[in-house]
């Protein structure tokens, strides 16, 4: 399975061969080295693969911005002019790290795109 990851250093989205790991080194296109933390798709609340698919098909663009020393906003732009925020959030600052932040900030925006769009996936 191919998933993204997003590069902490630079921004980066670089696609990545997954095989099960927990944690995957990757190198970006800038040639920064890092962790990248494999969050698994049964834990996105019962997004089904397909689903998720033609719903990923659907976006046009996604950004990231840090709010804050904790928390990220993602911004999913459909190809149907819909627009959808996820959020991430930890309690210490020490505990932030940005591509996980990224991730989960995604993952919640595809929930809320689900719900929202889930009569464009029939």
């Amino acid at each position: 399975m191919v998933i993204e990851s997003i590069c902490p250093k630079c921004g980066e989205i670089n696609n990545v061969e997954h095989k099960g790991e927990d944690i995957l080194i990757v190198t970006c296109k800038n040639l920064h080295m890092y962790d990248h933390i494999v969050i698994p798709y049964s834990r996105t609340a019962g997004i089904k693969d397909d689903k998720r698919r033609k719903l990923e098909e659907m976006i046009v663009e996604k950004k990231f911005h840090r709010m804050s020393d904790k928390s990220t906003i993602c911004l999913l732009i459909f190809d149907n002019g819909y627009e959808i925020e996820g959020r991430s959030t930890v309690r210490d600052m020490a505990d932030f790290r940005s591509v996980i932040g990224k991730d989960k900030a995604y993952e919640q925006a595809l929930k809320k795109a689900m719900v929202a769009l889930g009569a464009f996936l029939v």
